[in-house]
Order: structure tokens, then C-alpha cells, then sequence
């Protein structure tokens, strides 16, 4: 009788499954290493730098956003500054 091998997806260990009846004979968990404090220390500092990049972002996008209603402002209050050539169709693209 040879049995099936198979991950376990749940503790990631072996489990081993007899063909013939479809049921698990044998399980061995997999070792699981303990929590280690300096890592956490390292992947906190790299959570801070990700925060850092986002608030640095979200300031930039608040820049952006109110040079871009400086412009509109200013084109809405001279529109004849802003361009001297008429319009195009977009039928003349050709």
C-alpha cells in the first residue's frame, strides 16, 4: 500500500492519505519558528517609511491640486489670454 503525500494548506505540515479509503493516516505539523523581536523592530521602521511616503505623496497631490484650481481660476477670469488660434475641429485631425 503506498500512500499520497500532501502539503497540508492549513499548518503548511505533511499529511499523508491512503488511496484506497480517501482518509488522512498520518499528519506532521511543520516546525514553526518563534517570533523574533529585532524583526518586527525592522519590518516596523520599514512601515514607518511607507507612511512617510504616503503623507509625502498626499501633501505633493494637495499642491497639485490647488495649482491646478490657481490656473482654472485665472483662465475663467481672462479667457481671451489663454490661447490666440481658434479652436480645432476634431473632424480636421486628419
Amino acid at each position: 500500500m503506498s500512500l499520497f503525500e500532501v502539503k497540508c494548506p492549513m499548518c503548511k505540515g505533511m499529511l499523508w492519505i491512503d488511496p484506497a479509503t480517501g482518509k488522512v493516516v498520518d499528519h506532521k505539523t511543520a516546525d514553526q519558528q518563534k517570533a523574533n523581536f529585532e524583526e518586527f523592530l525592522k519590518n516596523r521602521n520599514k512601515t514607518t517609511a511607507w507612511d512617510d511616503k504616503f503623507q509625502k505623496a498626499k501633501e505633493e497631490e494637495k499642491k497639485r491640486k490647488t495649482e491646478i484650481e490657481a490656473n482654472f481660476k485665472k483662465a475663467k477670469e481672462n479667457p481671451e489670454e489663454g490661447s490666440s488660434e481658434p479652436m480645432k475641429s476634431p473632424l480636421d485631425w486628419d
